[in-house]
């Protein structure tokens, strides 16, 4: 499976549903599969099977922000970067792939917490009592620029 961006998060930003660059906040969950949601999925749940495990991990159930959004123009692409790649600490954790995702608080509505992206890593990563750390590529990435973004969206030829 390669990398999704769900219809809902397309539509959503045509709707209103997500600030990234200044009010909301975007989380990064682990799971052991590569497939936890697809193209058609709306919204990230924790209780969705295959999240990685939190005994004995140093990881919490729906993962850990992603900072504020930075929105940027790279030649005929808008992109965005966050400003924190997601690190489990001393952690022991094998994941397949990540969700991103907009994150309610508890106590807010999980209807809310919007798919943005899921993430395949291509395989299992594993870290043994170590660092687990998601790097997210920079806005500049790909050829040409801002291609390889994590998100980006063009309208130009």
């Amino acid at each position: 499976m390669a990398n999704v961006v769900p219809y809902a998060f397309k539509q959503g930003i045509l709707k209103g549903q997500h600030d990234l660059s200044v009010n909301d906040g975007y989380y990064l969950a682990l799971f052991t599969n590569a497939t936890p949601y697809g193209a058609s999925d709306t919204s990230y749940t924790s209780a969705t099977a295959n999240q990685v495990g939190t005994s004995g991990t140093a990881y919490t159930t729906n993962g850990k922000t992603c900072g504020q959004g930075v929105v940027a123009q790279t030649g005929d692409y808008t992109t965005v970067d966050f400003t924190t790649d997601p690190t489990w600490t001393s952690s022991t954790i094998t994941a397949r792939s990540g969700v991103l995702y907009k994150y309610v608080a508890p106590g807010g509505t999980t209807a809310n917490q919007y798919l943005v992206a899921i993430l395949d890593f291509g395989a299992d990563i594993t870290s043994t009592s170590g660092d687990f750390k998601v790097t997210f590529p920079s806005p500049t990435a790909g050829s040409p620029s801002g291609s390889g973004a994590l998100l980006s969206i063009t309208g130009n030829p």
